[in-house]
């Protein structure tokens, strides 16, 4: 995986070696899960062996794949990669939003413009938009 720092062999990868964040494999597993799922039509049933002793379900949501993605999560941590809720919203962008929010120009609704936040980042819509 490029995320983790061991290679598929077991070996250690080496630190020169750049690795994708938790957050990455987050997206490809979802990616994997959709394809899996939706394209492929095996649905969301986690991978498991029936009655008749043919594995059936989804591969992307198995146990094993869980239990990596729990695994790669605490080592990412460990290795002080910050945590993607830890990192999400922080009290200075909380007191932002609230006073964005609190102006009165941005009390009364917008009509949506498709393709105007390309245009300006700055321009988010405000709280009230419809």
């Amino acid at each position: 995986s490029s995320c983790d720092e061991i290679n598929l062999d077991g070996t250690p990868k080496p630190h020169t070696q750049s690795r994708s964040s938790y957050s990455h494999a987050q997206k490809m597993r979802a990616s994997a899960t959709y394809a899996f799922g939706r394209i492929h039509g095996l649905g969301i049933l986690p991978w498991h062996q029936n009655d008749a002793g043919r594995m059936v379900g989804n591969p992307s949501v198995s146990t094993t794949v869980s239990s990596f993605m729990l695994s790669l999560h605490r080592r990412k941590i460990r290795l002080g990669e910050t945590s993607t809720c830890a990192r999400a919203i922080t009290p200075d962008i909380m007191e932002k939003l609230y006073e964005f929010n609190g102006r009165p120009e941005n009390w009364d609704p917008k009509p949506y413009v498709p393709g105007t936040r390309t245009a300006d980042r700055a321009n988010w819509g405000g709280p009230n938009t419809r």
